[in-house]
């Protein structure tokens, strides 16, 4: 076993000893506590976690996917204690949010990416957009329609990103190849 594998916290098991105490403690009638704040609560832990986890490591997937748990819980633990007002059809909206700002997240812990801007910027537009519909804020009806009418700019600002990343991409390995400096690429054959 190596250093590393002993250093590492077993989450996974911290995550059901929380669970079975908070179960048991609920069963011997001690307090009073829902499953449901016990479980977005825990997602919201291991979110976290997994986003601290990629940041030291430079893991852009691994804070995507916690930023989305971690948020994801958020949300669903605000909606079962009721302190906020969450409908069911926020669902939509929530989810455009919570993936734009798992994009954000991913430019934070790598802001030479800046083209996770670009699915960021939409998809909390979008979410907001419906959010202010939905409250009132905005029309219904020119929301539906200028989307209907619209959505093909967001391809297009998703097609330049792809564009401007490759190009980006290139002219750093042509400058590599020039100056004979390694590639930060692996080399795959």
């Amino acid at each position: 076993m190596t250093d590393v594998q002993r250093r590492r916290v077993p989450w996974f098991g911290i995550i059901l000893i929380i669970i079975g105490v908070a179960l048991l403690i609920h069963r011997f009638g001690v307090y009073h506590i829902e499953f449901s704040y016990i479980l977005w609560s825990v997602v919201m832990i291991y979110g976290a976690v997994a986003v601290v986890r990629g940041f030291s490591g430079s893991q852009t997937g691994r804070v995507f996917f916690g930023t989305v748990l971690f948020l994801y819980g958020l949300y669903f633990l605000l909606r079962t204690t009721e302190y906020v007002e969450l409908r069911g059809h926020m669902f939509i909206p929530a989810t455009f949010i919570i993936t734009g700002f798992a994009f954000i997240m991913m430019f934070l812990n790598n802001p030479r990416e800046w083209t996770f801007l670009v699915p960021a910027a939409i998809l909390v537009g979008f979410g907001a957009i419906y959010i202010l519909s939905d409250t009132g804020f905005l029309s219904p009806w020119d929301v539906r329609e200028n989307v209907r009418l619209y959505w093909p700019v967001a391809l297009i600002l998703i097609g330049v990103a792809i564009l401007f990343r490759r190009r980006i991409h290139s002219h750093k390995e042509d400058h590599l190849v020039e100056t004979g400096a390694p590639s930060s690429t692996p080399d795959v054959r």
